[in-house]
C-alpha cells in the first residue's frame, strides 16, 4: 500500500471518527474506505477491536496499516483469487495450462457453493454484458457475502 493511499485512508477515518457528519456522508466515506483498503475487514479492526487503538483512544495507524496490508497474503484472498482465475479460464475457454475438467474440479474444491456454474453458464447472473465475469457479484454469490469490492 503506497503512502498516498495511507494518507487518504487516514483522512477519511479521522473525518468518520472525529467529525460530525450526515449519514449519507458516513456511507460515502465507508464506500471510499472499502475501495481503498485491501482488507474488507478494515472496519472491524477500528470499531470492534482495541488492538489498533492507542491509550489516548487515537488510532494506531502504523499497526492498522500493517494489518490491512496482510490481507492479500491471506488464505481467503488467495482462494478467491484462484477461483476467479480458474473461472476466467473457463469463460474464455483457455485450457492451455489446465484442462477443463481439472478447472471444474478445483473450483468445486475451493467454492463453498456448488451452484457456481449456474451463475456463469446457466442464468449468467455473474456475467457482464461483454461476457466477462462480474468478479464482485460472483464472489458475493458463492461466498454469500456483499463485501468483495476489492475484486472489482
Amino acid at each position: 500500500m503506497n503512502d498516498d493511499t495511507k494518507q487518504k485512508i487516514t483522512l477519511l477515518l479521522e473525518e468518520l471518527i472525529n467529525t460530525p457528519c450526515s449519514e449519507s456522508r458516513q456511507v460515502a466515506i465507508k464506500r471510499e474506505l472499502d475501495k481503498l483498503s485491501p482488507d474488507p475487514f478494515w472496519s472491524d479492526y477500528i470499531f470492534w477491536s482495541d488492538e489498533y487503538v492507542n491509550e489516548d483512544l487515537s488510532i494506531n495507524y502504523e499497526k492498522f496499516f500493517d494489518k490491512i496490508s496482510e490481507y492479500p497474503n491471506s488464505h481467503e484472498y488467495k482462494t478467491k483469487s484462484r477461483i476467479l482465475e480458474l473461472a476466467q479460464k473457463l469463460v474464455i475457454r483457455d485450457f492451455s495450462d489446465i484442462s477443463e475438467v481439472d478447472i471444474v474440479n478445483e473450483i468445486n474444491e475451493l467454492s463453498p457453493d456448488i451452484s457456481w456454474t449456474n451463475y456463469l453458464f446457466v442464468d449468467k447472473t455473474c456475467l457482464k454484458n461483454d461476457g466477462s465475469i462480474d468478479k464482485e457479484a460472483f464472489l458475493n454469490k458463492i461466498f454469500k457475502e456483499s463485501w468483495n469490492e476489492n475484486f472489482r
